[in-house]
């Protein structure tokens, strides 16, 4: 099993080294081809502590863990790892880690290049990170290592099961396994995720930092009045930028005055966006355009920088969540909850399943099946401000009593890295 993972890779491994034929590529993708290639690493003292997430939802719980382990553990070296160049971009910069880079090729060959720059004294994995290779050669090595935040989704577990001599071994290098949920422990206990190295440690998620802004001083950065309506829509996915585009102007026949806040999850989408809302007849204002006061001249605000979504769902009454009206698996429902704003989102919310769920149950979030129903959804909310006050009030209510899932995964990296685990 292990030859034929190692064979599906190839492709990967001979792109990169077409790529590095290519000439006219930057320094910045050469030096993304080297890292993943396991070479041009940063050079840390040994024993560093290396965390990996795979992309921006990763990255952020990067960011929460290092802090963490910071305050702890102040004389520790960090370094962090992404997947993806939107995750590698949110990897916090020093002092809350000392270096980021692109994750390695999985190749055992690439691996033992970067344990050898990286000499980490531990790996931590965010998620749903289960590297076969990079898990050997840090038991190989002694390296202690652990997943947080762990999740599988559901409809992906026949597919992990089917792997399983693969993933069994891979699993069982791990000393810990801190899990989102119960039904999350439940999956990696079917994966043969032995009791002693399972825990449940609660989704991080819940404790990142809800935006300190102000909705007020908000509204007057992008010119919009007081009084008009505003509709988010965050890491939208391809396919679904139509759907959403075609609720907003919808809903405009009720409420002319909506604006809309438009953010896809990988930018490079933008130039496409910005033609199809021109051909609607709708004016768009780049958020990189940085005239900020000019956005509220415009239809829509199109979100086309990283690190910013978060802050800007309290400009919403109403935020849509993507990736969850087309078959994606939907994305980080608990920013708008926490920026208060009510959050709805489609019926493709494999990925968050759990939090989808408990949002329905407690009344916070609002679950619709199709483009239409979008449009019905955002027009009753934005015309009943009662419902509104009493979502956002649930919502607030079910975050605060969910939160310390971080204090208890950095201590459980702290035990993991301390071997002191039984």
């Amino acid at each position: 099993m292990k030859l034929l993972y190692d064979a599906a890779l190839v492709p990967l491994r001979g792109a990169s080294y077409l790529y590095g034929l290519w000439p006219r590529r930057t320094p910045e993708a050469t030096l993304e081809r080297d890292q993943r290639m396991g070479r041009r690493l940063p050079s840390p003292p040994p024993g560093a502590l290396w965390i990996h997430g795979a992309s921006v939802g990763e990255a952020r719980i990067v960011g929460a863990l290092a802090r963490g382990v910071r305050r702890l553990r102040p004389a520790l070296p960090l370094v962090a790892s992404s997947v993806t160049r939107t995750g590698r971009a949110m990897i916090p910069q020093e002092p809350e880690v000392d270096a980021a880079f692109f994750l390695p090729l999985d190749f055992r060959s690439v691996q033992r290049r970067a344990f050898e720059a990286l000499r980490p004294g531990g790996v931590v994995l965010v998620e749903t990170e289960i590297w076969p290779n990079l898990l050997a050669e840090a038991a190989a090595r002694r390296v202690p290592s652990c997943l947080v935040n762990g999740r599988l989704a559901p409809e992906r577990l026949s597919r992990y099961r089917l792997l399983g001599a693969l993933y069994g071994p891979a699993l069982s290098h791990l000393a810990a396994v801190g899990a989102a949920s119960d039904a999350e422990a439940a999956r990696f206990a079917a994966l043969g995720v032995k009791e002693g190295a399972l825990v449940v440690t609660g989704n991080v998620k819940f404790d990142l930092a809800a935006p300190a802004v102000d909705p007020a001083p908000l509204r007057a950065r992008f010119g919009l009045d007081a009084r008009r309506p505003v509709f988010v829509a965050g890491s939208t996915a391809a396919g679904e930028d139509p759907l959403v585009l075609r609720a907003f102007v919808e809903v405009r026949r009720a409420h002319p005055g909506l604006f809309l806040v438009l953010a896809p999850r990988h930018p490079e989408r933008v130039p496409g966006m910005m033609e199809r809302i021109a051909a609607l007849g709708l004016s768009a204002h780049p958020l990189s355009a940085r005239d900020d006061g000019k956005a509220g001249r415009a239809d829509v605000l199109v979100v086309d920088t990283l690190g910013e979504l978060a802050a800007l769902y309290a400009l919403g009454a109403v935020s849509f969540v993507g990736g969850s009206l087309v078959p994606v698996g939907g994305h980080n429902l608990l920013e708008p909850v926490a920026a208060g704003s009510v959050v709805v989102f489609g019926p493709h919310v494999g990925h968050v399943a759990e939090v989808a769920a408990a949002l329905d149950a407690c009344g916070a979030g609002h679950r619709v099946a199709d483009p239409d129903a979008l449009a019905s959804a955002i027009a009753r909310l934005i015309a009943d401000p009662d419902e509104r006050e009493r979502r956002i009030r649930a919502g607030r209510d079910w975050l605060v009593l969910h939160r310390g899932a971080l204090a208890r995964s950095v201590e459980l990296v702290l035990a993991t890295l301390d071997g002191s685990l039984r």
